[in-house]
């Protein structure tokens, strides 16, 4: 049986209530599920700048060490994602965890092809984020300057304490409930229209182009 989109927009003005219903309790759910039941998730960031012997007033010999700086952020970052310093990070926060795990709650990355880089710390606790991200900030340059010498780091930004999770977004998973919900409805009614193999008078009119002449009048026995 094949429906017409005038059939379609039919169905969907008259089936508006059932709709909104179930994008509405979609979102309700979404909402409720985000905020009660998913773990948050917390990030706090401490940004680090890679300071060279080679810095020098004239702006040509700067040139220079930005570019020698630039090309061994990676090699610092290398050097920081490590067992032995993942160790030391989790002994000095304090957080008991595996070092496998520790190592998947920071992540380090450059900053735009410049001589600074940051470390990402996830926790579920706000508090946990921003405690891994000073033990960072304490260790990272004593472990860098014990493997390469005459290189240090300096703190561009250091961490704070998150005020509000990074995820789930609630608002953002409420809406995307909604969404689904009333596609969900919308595909389900579709569905039940196309596979319905009941002739009613109007399709009968409609498809036809007949006139109707006659109808019989439904009938309920009496008790």
């Amino acid at each position: 049986m094949e429906i017409s989109m005038v059939q379609m927009l039919k169905l969907f003005r008259k089936k508006f209530l059932p709709i909104l219903l179930s994008a509405l309790l979609c979102a309700a759910a979404a909402y409720g599920i985000s905020k009660y039941v998913v773990p948050k998730t917390y990030v706090s960031t401490v940004k680090l700048y890679v300071y060279t012997p080679e810095s020098n007033p004239d702006p040509t010999m700067n040139i220079n060490a930005l570019d020698y700086a630039q090309k061994i952020v990676n090699t610092y970052i290398e050097m920081l994602q490590t067992r032995s310093f993942y160790q030391k990070v989790m002994e000095r926060s304090g957080i008991k965890d595996t070092v496998d795990h520790f190592e998947k709650m920071i992540e380090f990355s450059p900053m735009n092809q410049t001589e600074v880089f940051q470390a990402k710390v996830s926790a579920h606790t706000p508090g946990d984020a921003k405690k891994i991200a000073d033990s960072i900030t304490a260790l990272a340059p004593s472990t860098i300057g014990s493997l390469k010498k005459n290189s240090t780091l300096e703190v561009v930004d250091p961490a704070v304490i998150p005020e509000k999770p990074s995820f789930p977004n609630s608002v953002l998973l409420s809406a995307l409930g909604f969404v689904l919900g009333a596609a969900g409805c919308v595909f389900f009614l579709f569905l039940h229209s196309f596979f319905n193999i009941k002739i009613r008078s109007d399709n009968l009119a409609g498809n036809l182009d007949l006139p109707i002449l006659a109808a019989i009048p439904a009938f309920h026995e009496k008790l």
